[in-house]
């Protein structure tokens, strides 16, 4: 299969960008938004809210990317660019959660949506329906 991902040079800033996450055998997508800087290497700067970083941080793109292609660049809002960068950055300083506040969270605040993660939705459906297959299992 191609990859149809828009060029990293091509991506406009607010534009939500995902790519797959290293150690969690592909299941998991880290979100960012394109910032309107540029690295040394031409490639966008990205704001992300990451574990790493405690929170919402600037990314270089190869941090942000880990060296993989990115999967999916949208624009789910129609605000504009500079609104969306300007809740990006008014929300550094606020703390990274897993459940509660990550990457897709963020991503989702900085366009004006209800903050979710599809990913942690989905984690914890998939979590209740083993741990209810495991408890009928124990009950037999």
């Amino acid at each position: 299969m191609r990859n149809l991902a828009i060029p990293p040079s091509f991506l406009l800033p607010g534009t939500i960008v995902n790519a797959p996450m290293k150690g969690w055998f592909g299941l998991t997508r880290h979100f960012g938004i394109v910032s309107a800087k540029r690295g040394v290497d031409g490639m966008p700067i990205m704001i992300a809210n990451a574990q790493d970083a405690g929170g919402p941080a600037e990314e270089v793109w190869a941090k942000f990317t880990e060296g993989n292609l990115h999967e999916r660049a949208y624009y789910p809002s129609k605000l504009p660019p500079d609104q969306v960068l300007y809740n990006a950055y008014g929300m550094f300083g606020t703390r990274y959660n897993l459940l509660a506040w990550n990457c897709e969270h963020f991503v989702n605040a900085c366009h004006g949506l209800r903050p979710h993660s599809r990913q942690v939705a989905g984690g914890l459906a998939l979590a209740a329906v083993v741990g209810g297959i495991a408890l009928a299992a124990a009950r037999r």
